[in-house]
């Protein structure tokens, strides 16, 4: 008889939505090379969530459990495979993936806690998986007898708590060794659903040494790749089956695309994809950490396609010490330049607090990557995970790390009447930064998200910059008011600040007793509480909030230009005036089934043709003669994605399904709901004159 295995990469879905939507790859590649190899002597299941596991589990019991064990479902498959224990207790328990420490001291810790799994296989699945199944069979299932002898790629506890580690196995450069689970029909059933979203790999492993990186530890710096008459099927075959269950996306699990040869036949690949299915959409993928000028052509015929370049930091002693090279900021504003004559846009990330930072020392990062030219500034919080070099008991001490619990976005849920939490370990304090400098730098951060990083605002911010205004100086001077005097946009802005102090706990098991009690597991549910923050306030800025930030940056901005320029008054007053009409009409009533709607309003300034000059001359320049009526609706294009994307999560326009609103906004980028098809009326058409906004 057929031995039974159910492989796992669980996620959670209480609010009624998955937290993770990815295609579970990874299980799924180790699954496809176990049946490649004892197909005929076991049955196997790839799940995604644990309702349906118990299900199927009651109708067929389990003889072997794989379950993925990653930072955001790390706790859930270990309660889960503690269920397992309980109910079928000669299930074998395989747990493989990257939430496990990186030396055999906290290894060991891991399992003498976590009994209830037999194997650990670190990193690399697919080898570690199939030694065992191998030993599994030659031993008739009697895996305890397994635990007396080292088997390569694993590691496991004896019955006298001995610590078994295996040989390390080694990454295969051809990668195609391992069958595809996409050729192989193992994931169709994910498109089906149609609430999941592809994800490819191309190649696997990653050559920087990034201290605060899992990905760049030692044991994944070997490159694998897959060939590309493997990737060219996968891509074809995924598109087939993305066209016909309206799935719009593509993600790619890469670690650093774009920085191989071969990944330019892929983008040629995508692009032909693009034009005969268009598919897709869109795309995501985690480029390569150069600046390669020569690639932004290349990649600039995908549609979808987001350019980035990660800097962490511009300070050369912090770069030093997280191993990565000094910032190229010369060459960063080369490829931006090339980025922007295609009219796209650059992002970058930051991270705050790494070892040596200061809060002036991040300040001044910030204004570096603003004045290099890129357009978002994305910032993250210093996290302590597994297998990461700044994640040992020497550099904890060595930097004095204060360090606190949150609770991961969206990463909770009920299983079995028991709470479950994720929890991330972040670092909001060292020997050089401390806890108020964390609160006041993830306070600007907000703004920054909210502004900068918020196509929203980018008329207004160039309007700034021509004025000769450096916009860290106005960021400044707006979070000065916002963070003291009081405001309908204080009181908003408020939230995110009190939340952001809030959502810190000393210890994973103070935060897990307080969601575990109903009435504040509920706030959860609402997303009152334990969401990601950034996206939170910026997506309600964007729909909840829309009027009152609007209205209020319009404000300080001429607050702060007309203290600067007293004698031209009248004419900020002019143009803010327009440019407040503009940004009101880009999103107004998009979030309340106005997406068939048309704005009009009336203008003195040529904002299409100041636009279109990538604003190189001041909005003076533009007036018209008399005024003109600008019309403003979205594309046919844009109504579709919006209504697929809506349908993808249920959005019923309700504002107490606030959660959807989130889920829905994140997936596509917010400029998506801009009304971008933009014209002038006729002067004898009527003329509109009325206030453009959301309704609260």
């Amino acid at each position: 008889m057929k031995k039974k295995v159910y492989f796992a990469d669980f996620t959670y879905c209480d609010t009624g939505l998955r937290a993770n939507d990815l295609f579970p790859l990874g299980c799924g590649y180790v699954a496809a090379y176990t049946k490649s190899l004892f197909g005929s002597e076991c049955d196997i299941d790839i799940l995604r969530f644990t309702d349906e596991f118990f299900k199927v589990m009651e109708k067929s019991p389990p003889d072997i459990f794989a379950g993925s064990c990653y930072v955001w479902n790390k706790n859930l498959v270990l309660y889960v495979s503690k269920l397992i224990k309980k109910m079928y207790p000669n299930c074998m328990v395989v747990l493989g993936g990257l939430a496990f420490p990186l030396d055999s001291k906290r290894q060991k810790e891991f399992l003498l806690k976590n009994r209830q799994v037999d194997f650990f296989i670190p990193y690399d699945g697919e080898i570690g998986f199939a030694n065992l199944m191998k030993e599994y069979f030659n031993t008739h299932g009697e895996y305890e007898k397994m635990k007396n002898r080292s088997i390569a790629g694993s590691i496991c506890l004896n019955k006298n708590d001995d610590f078994i580690l295996g040989e390390k196995t080694q990454r295969p450069k051809n990668m195609d060794k391992f069958p595809s689970p996409y050729l192989s029909g193992m994931l169709d059933k994910f498109f089906e659903d149609g609430r999941f979203s592809p994800l490819i790999q191309t190649s696997r492993g990653c050559p920087h040494t990034c201290a605060y990186c899992w990905a760049s530890n030692k044991e994944n710096r070997k490159i694998g790749f897959f060939s590309l008459e493997r990737v060219n099927k996968e891509l074809d075959y995924i598109t087939n089956l993305a066209v016909q269950n309206n799935i719009y996306d593509l993600v790619l699990a890469d670690s650093n695309f774009g920085l191989y040869k071969k990944d330019w036949e892929i983008v040629e690949k995508i692009h032909k994809l693009q034009e005969e299915y268009n598919y897709p959409r869109l795309f995501s993928a985690p480029y390569g950490k150069g600046e390669d000028l020569g690639s932004v052509e290349l990649i600039s015929k995908m549609k979808g396609v987001t350019y980035a370049i990660a800097v962490q930091s511009t300070d050369s002693k912090i770069l030093k010490n997280i191993k990565r090279r000094p910032a190229d900021l010369d060459t960063a504003s080369q490829y931006i330049k090339s980025v922007h004559k295609m009219g796209k846009y650059v992002h970058t990330e930051i991270i705050t607090g790494l070892p040596y930072e200061t809060k002036e020392i991040h300040m001044k990062t910030i204004r570096d990557l603003i004045d290099c030219g890129f357009d978002f500034v994305d910032a993250f919080t210093f996290m302590l995970l597994d297998g990461i070099a700044l994640n040992t008991d020497e550099m904890r001490k060595e930097f004095k790390y204060d360090i606190r619990y949150r609770l991961i976005p969206r990463e909770f849920g009920k299983v079995k009447d028991n709470y479950v939490f994720e929890t991330e370990e972040v670092v909001v304090g060292t020997n050089t930064y401390t806890l108020e400098d964390y609160i006041y730098l993830r306070g600007f951060h907000g703004l920054l998200r909210i502004t900068f990083n918020n196509d929203t605002y980018r008329e207004l911010l160039n309007y700034i910059k021509q004025s000769h205004i450096h916009i860290m100086d106005w960021l400044t001077f707006v979070y000065d008011d916002l963070r003291n005097n009081s405001s309908r946009a204080y009181e908003c802005f408020r939230l995110f600040l009190e939340e952001a102090r809030s959502e810190l706990w000393d210890s994973p098991e103070e935060l897990e007793a307080y969601y575990s009690k109903e009435e504040n597991y509920q706030k959860l549910l609402t997303r009152e509480r334990g969401d990601n923050l950034m996206q939170k306030y910026s997506i309600l800025a964007s729909s909840i909030y829309f009027d009152i930030y609007t209205d209020y940056f319009i404000e300080m901005t001429k607050r702060y230009l007309e203290s600067q320029f007293k004698d031209k008054k009248r004419q900020i007053a002019r143009e803010l005036e327009d440019l407040e009409k503009f940004i009101y009409a880009k999103l107004s009533g998009v979030f309340n089934r106005d997406i068939q709607k048309k704005v009009n309003f009336s203008v003195n300034f040529d904002i299409i043709k100041w636009r279109k000059d990538g604003f190189t001359m001041p909005l003076a320049h533009y007036e018209f003669e008399s005024p003109r009526v600008l019309q403003m609706a979205l594309s046919d294009d844009q109504k579709a994605l919006l209504e697929n994307n809506f349908k993808r999560y249920n959005y019923d326009f309700n504002e107490k399904h606030l959660y959807v609103l989130y889920r829905s906004i994140v997936l596509l980028n917010i400029d998506n709901y801009f009304r971008k098809e933009i014209c002038y009326l006729n002067e004898e058409k009527e003329v509109i004159e009325e206030r453009i906004g959301l309704q609260g």
